[in-house]
């Protein structure tokens, strides 16, 4: 086994890195090579902060939710992130600088969810340890760029069959307007959990007023919710639906409709709607769990119109909108940017790989996203390596579609394989030789490939909006690659990935061999030019 630690010089504060960031290290055995895959298409990673990476309840797993606030007085942006024992906030406006952190409930999992109200954050945690600011806290952030201040913390008081109890556990938070909507809760111990929706008026910020509430004690279990015009897209997980509600009458709240069964994996996890109302996003969080598309404009019978995967062999967490884009935290699959100006034919256009290594469980990688800076800035949080900010060049998509024959005798070839080299998806063809791809607009090189064929590599035009009929033939051959085979060489090698990955700023890799003979270990930037040669 070897190992081999590698520095490179870079501020330490914020971690910011425009140019360089994460690199592929191609190790090469006796003749063979082996590359990294693609980590990032349309997005620029702008900073990262992992300072708060030192304790947590899951190995490994140390923050949660992210969300943000523009500071309109003193022109700067924060996000603000969950890590286990409390909540960072964090000035991202230049370098990455953390300004605050307040101490909350701690959870085996770092939960802590968050939204803002005119100067006032309000954070809601499942720890019910009631000696560490258990309920949804309220944090004053007027004092930025000073310390923000913890105010005070709200439990929810109601009554069950004649008993009164406290709940203090929320595991999403929703606002709209004046109201906030507190979300689930589970129970611990003798301290119940409320599993439905709490309302909260705002009016007086400081001192909320119970509102309303929708789903006592579970019936059904709100796992989140979003709130569009006093209609609340309630997201319960359990049972695998998701319920529209009629919330204009906070204190009586009424179901449109029949709920809504999501499929096919049944795991209403989170909700959104596009600015219109019209479609309603959701994220189904289970192995395989993908994005599902819904068209609500009857409320009363809605329908699903399309749905979109990153990785089947992971999950998707929690999806918001934002004009015409779906900003996805798609776990191990890291940040997705899907264009959804068509709702019904959802188009990958952007990406950042936060977790680059193996996909290992479901509960790895990015939890949560945050879109609406003025700047245009992203805030990601992953749950294994902190906080990350990003652009995104708001490139649409557009599609490509065609058939594939034999040059030889003009018959459709199937199971060739296309891959846009500028995103690195793939795809193959069907038994007719037709195809059918998407990605963002301009122009990209896609090569095509099938054994017995000649590879063939052509530059497309992706216009936005448009699908373009492109077909292709191929030439019956055999693509050669040239390789000075070494004579006794390993039968197997293996380059784990490197962690922690960006550089932070150090990183080490391993790799491991049969039998040690030549070894050659170098690193690339992502422009395929040579950094260094670690090992030769």
């Amino acid at each position: 086994m070897g190992k081999i630690g590698y520095l490179i010089d870079k501020p330490s504060e914020g971690f910011r890195m425009k140019r360089l960031i994460f690199f592929c290290a191609s190790i090469f055995v006796a003749g063979v090579t082996q590359l990294c895959a693609q980590v990032s298409f349309n997005v620029t990673l702008e900073g990262q902060l992992n300072n708060h990476h030192t304790v947590g309840g899951t190995t490994n797993n140390y923050y949660s939710e992210v969300w943000g606030w523009t500071d309109t007085v003193n022109h700067r942006e924060y996000a603000i992130i969950g890590a286990y024992d409390g909540t960072s906030i964090v000035d991202i406006t230049d370098t990455l600088k953390e300004k605050g952190f307040i101490v909350g409930p701690h959870s085996s999992y770092n939960y802590h969810e968050f939204r803002t109200y005119l100067n006032y954050l309000y954070v809601g945690a499942e720890g019910n340890d009631t000696t560490r600011n258990a309920g949804v806290q309220i944090v004053d952030l007027s004092p930025l760029p000073n310390s923000p201040v913890l105010k005070k913390n709200l439990v929810w008081v109601d009554t069950v069959k004649g008993v009164v109890f406290k709940y203090y556990a929320a595991h999403t938070l929703n606002a709209e307007g004046k109201y906030l909507y507190v979300n689930g809760g589970g129970a611990t111990g003798t301290i119940h959990g409320f599993g439905g929706i709490r309302i909260y008026d705002l009016s007086d910020p400081l001192n909320p007023k119970q509102a309303g509430s929708y789903g006592k004690e579970s019936t059904p279990y709100v796992h989140d919710s979003y709130t569009r015009n006093d209609t609340i897209y309630a997201a319960c997980i359990s049972i695998g639906t998701l319920n529209i509600l009629d919330a204009r009458k906070k204190d009586s709240i009424k179901i449109i409709g029949n709920p809504i069964p999501t499929v096919p994996e049944a795991r209403t996890h989170n909700v959104w709607t596009t600015a219109d109302g019209k479609y309603a996003l959701t994220a189904s969080e289970t192995i395989g769990g993908h994005l599902h598309i819904y068209d609500i404009h009857d409320p009363t019978s809605p329908f699903e119109i399309a749905s979109w995967t990153s990785n089947p062999a992971t999950s998707i967490h929690n999806v918001i909108v934002n004009g015409d884009f779906a900003y996805i935290a798609y776990y191990s699959d890291g940040l997705r940017i899907v264009d959804i100006k068509n709702p019904a034919n959802p188009i990958e256009v952007g990406f950042y790989d936060t977790h680059p290594g193996p996909i290992l469980t479901t509960y790895e990688g990015a939890w949560g996203v945050y879109p609406f800076f003025p700047s245009g800035k992203i805030a990601v949080s992953d749950m294994n390596t902190g906080l990350y900010v990003f652009t995104f060049n708001k490139k649409h998509g557009g599609q490509i579609t065609g058939i594939v024959r034999n040059a030889a005798n003009n018959q459709a070839l199937d199971s060739v394989q296309i891959t846009v080299l500028g995103s690195g998806r793939s795809d193959s063809t069907k038994s007719t030789g037709q195809y059918k791809y998407g990605t963002a607009e301009g122009k990209t090189a896609v090569r095509y490939t099938r054994k017995g064929f000649l590879q063939r590599i052509d530059t497309v035009t992706i216009r936005a909006g448009k699908i373009d009929t492109v077909n292709v033939v191929l030439t019956p051959g055999v693509t050669v690659e040239a390789r000075k085979e070494q004579r006794g060489a390993p039968r197997t090698f293996s380059l784990e990935q490197n962690y922690p990955n960006p550089f932070n700023p150090r990183t080490q890799f391993r790799f491991s061999i049969a039998e040690l003979r030549f070894v050659s270990l170098k690193i690339y930037d992502l422009l395929g030019r040579e950094v260094s040669a670690l090992a030769n």
